[in-house]
């Protein structure tokens, strides 16, 4: 090679050496260093530059040490005892060429001892502010020095560590660090994460990180480089625990949840999924649906799709759906959830499907709802009124009937029960709040009630307590039902009953008494001449008043032969009247007339109803034992004709009216009773009904209400 073309011109000294130390060649510049000596034609390295080993030696070990970059090494010159900068690098196989890049001045040592106490500062300072501990390691695997940090860290001191570690470390803990020491003083740096004692016998986690240290080609020692991680171990640990805990709990759950990548790959599927899908045994992760297959289910539909439309529209975060699968021909239903979820920065994410059998469930909100929709068909329809209570009395809920019994709308319905009571009977509404809160039931509760116009009404009211799941005593229901109807059918039957008695009694009575008093009477008119005069008439008119008696008994006891007719009874009253008259004008009794004359006819049979008004204009005659004013009035109410009597007598208690009707009950001393049964019976059987309405000192009036049928003749008005 011509190294000359190549290196002639070079300013710089340069020599080509092979690997004994033989210079091969050098240039011009190159000369002015080399030792002026005539006799010799060639130069080894070593006579040109100190070195401390022989040529070959050195160049053998730079042989072996030299990478593709060059080095530089400072040599002393043979020549002038002048420090070189010599650049060293490979040339070819075997060669070597060394440039001697630079004389160094006189100063040069001085020069490098500051710089170099300069970099052992830099050293010293970078060493004891580094926030990782460092231990210093001799080639024997002994520690020579550590920092401060490593002292804060493991809790010993300087003097505790230094040449005495192998007291104060654990046998498995030196072995772990003469280990990797060792390898790194081979010549390659390690990093591990081993764990250590702290002084106070705490564990404290570390990462190690084993540089070897090299000098002049020769491994002194190694820095181990101990970073705390105990924080980050600790908090691994913990999230591997979480991780287990809440594995744990996704394979005790009872509805299938199953982990899919963007692609529909399996992530994870829990034991449920497993054991539902048929997939106990298989090694399902990382495989999609469509490649599992299950031929017990006809789910692939469902879990094919791993990323649903729905999910990618307006960031939608989940979707829940009802869906039905068959198994073994059975159809299941599910309520399933889809949701999705990051994997990391630069994943596409997961989605995560997640579904309950709700097949019973579903059959037992169907039975509820059927049997809501049933007691809510109970409530709106039931002919009872039933309502709603709280504990405290306040109305919550009502049903049409309940509204309809009080007359109110839902809207206008009172706040609370009380409302509802005459005069607000708060105790009563209280009493019964507390009883039924007790637990206990009040059924059939007969009471009066106020209706939204002010009327009363007789009502039965049961009240029963409405229980939670525990047994607790939540609100109150109350059924009520109106019995005003019930109340006079009982009192009708009542009469009828006695009625039904008087006649039997009457009829035995009157067959017994009239035989002997048609005897008796017979022997008195015999002994009209023989006996006084007065004396003779007034046991006649004893007589004939036994025999009215027994009359009256007698219409009590068997049904009389009827004829009913079409009758005005208007020209009946008039009739009726023209009797009375005389026996109003004796006891001083003015009779006043106010008739309508009406169409229509009344069916009845016309004596029984003279009857009628005889007896009752009687009473309103005898109720005024100092005379008066008695007014009669005639009025038609729809297809009803009443006649009403009216007297200014004494008037009668609201505790007698209860009992007017009643056999053998009378105002009059003298009076049976009777009548009034009679009246009350020829009334009823016409179809009609007779009321009072009385007041103690102001008087009494008694109306006689009867059905009117159309006529078929015209009616003349008569001049009343």
């Amino acid at each position: 090679m011509s190294y000359e073309k190549y290196y002639g011109r070079i300013p710089l000294p340069l020599f080509v050496v092979d690997l004994e130390g033989a210079v091969i060649y050098c240039n011009e510049e190159g000369k002015k260093i080399v030792p002026k000596d005539d006799d010799k034609e060639s130069y080894r390295i070593d006579q040109i530059w100190m070195i401390d080993h022989s040529a070959q030696y050195f160049m053998e070990e730079l042989n072996c040490s030299l990478t593709e970059y060059p080095i530089e090494i400072v040599f002393t010159s043979v020549l002038d005892k002048e420090a070189h900068l010599i650049e060293i690098s490979f040339l070819e196989e075997n060669l070597m060429l060394f440039v001697c890049m630079k004389t160094l001045t006189s100063n040069h040592e001085e020069n490098m001892k500051q710089e170099l106490s300069e970099l052992h500062l830099k050293h010293d300072f970078l060493i004891a502010e580094n926030p990782d501990g460092i231990i210093f390691v001799d080639q024997d695997g002994h520690i020579t020095d550590i920092n401060q940090s490593l002292q804060i860290m493991i809790g010993y001191e300087r003097c505790e560590i230094i040449n005495t570690y192998e007291k104060n470390v654990s046998f498995q803990e030196l072995k772990r660090i003469k280990y990797y020491t060792s390898k790194a003083l081979r010549g390659k740096a390690q990093v591990y994460e081993t764990s250590i004692t702290h002084k106070n016998g705490d564990l404290i986690y570390i990462e190690v990180k084993t540089i070897p240290i090299r000098i002049h080609e020769s491994y002194i020692g190694a820095y181990n480089i101990l970073k705390d991680i105990t924080a980050y171990k600790l908090a691994q640990q913990e999230a591997f625990k979480q991780e287990e805990l809440l594995r744990c709990l996704i394979n005790s759950m009872p509805e299938f949840v199953v982990f899919q990548n963007h692609n529909g790959q399996v992530l994870e599927m829990n034991h449920y999924a497993k054991k539902l899908f048929n997939l106990e045994g298989q090694d399902v992760v990382g495989k999609t649906f469509a490649e599992i297959g299950s031929l017990k289910w006809d789910s692939i539909p469902l879990l094919k799709e791993a990323f649903p439309s729905e999910l990618t529209k307006d960031n939608a975060s989940n979707i829940q759906f009802e869906h039905q699968l068959l198994h073994i021909g059975e159809e299941r239903t599910f309520d399933i959830v889809k949701a999705t979820g990051p994997l990391g920065e630069r994943e596409r994410g997961y989605l995560i499907s997640i579904g309950r059998d709700s097949t019973h469930r579903k059959k037992i909100e169907e039975d509820l709802i059927e049997t809501k929709e049933l007691l809510e068909s109970i409530f709106s329809n039931s002919a009872d009124g039933i309502s709603v209570i709280t504990l405290e009395g306040e109305v919550l809920k009502t049903n049409l009937a309940f509204q309809r019994l009080y007359g109110y709308s839902e809207e206008e319905m009172p706040r609370h029960m009380f409302e509802l009571y005459p005069d607000g009977k708060r105790d009563e509404a209280r009493s019964i709040c507390d009883t039924v809160t007790s637990g206990k039931e009040i059924i059939g509760y007969e009471a009066v009630r106020k209706h939204k116009d002010g009327r009363l009404l007789e009502v039965s009211v049961t009240y029963s307590p409405l229980r939670d799941q525990e047994g607790n005593v939540l609100a109150i229901s109350a059924f009520t039902r109106y019995i005003g109807d019930r109340k006079r059918t009982e009192e009708l039957l009542i009469r009828s009953e006695k009625l039904s008695v008087i006649g039997q009694l009457a009829a035995a009575v009157a067959h017994e008494v009239r035989n002997p008093l048609t005897a008796v009477k017979g022997f008195i008119q015999l002994y009209k001449g023989k006996i006084d005069g007065k004396i003779h008439e007034l046991m006649l008119s004893e007589m004939n008043r036994i025999e009215n008696i027994i009359s009256e008994f007698l219409s009590l006891a068997k049904p009389q032969a009827v004829t009913y007719q079409q009758a005005n009874v208007t020209t009946l009253i008039c009739d009726t009247l023209s009797i009375m008259n005389s026996q109003a004008r004796i006891n001083n009794v003015c009779i006043k007339k106010d008739l309508q004359e009406v169409q229509d006819l009344v069916e009845c049979e016309v004596n029984q109803i003279k009857q009628v008004l005889i007896n009752l204009i009687k009473n309103g005659i005898e109720s005024m034992p100092d005379g008066g004013e008695l007014t009669i009035q005639t009025s038609q109410e729809g297809e009803t004709f009443r006649i009403a009597i009216s007297d200014k007598g004494v008037g009668i208690s609201k505790e007698r009216l209860k009992h007017l009707g009643d056999p053998f009950f009378s105002n009059k001393e003298a009076g049976t009773g009777l009548g009034l049964v009679v009246c009350y019976k020829i009334v009823h059987e016409h179809g009609g009904r007779i009321e009072f309405d009385s007041e103690l000192g102001v008087g009494t009036t008694v109306s006689v209400l009867l059905p009117l049928k159309p006529s078929q003749v015209p009616v003349t008005t008569r001049d009343l």
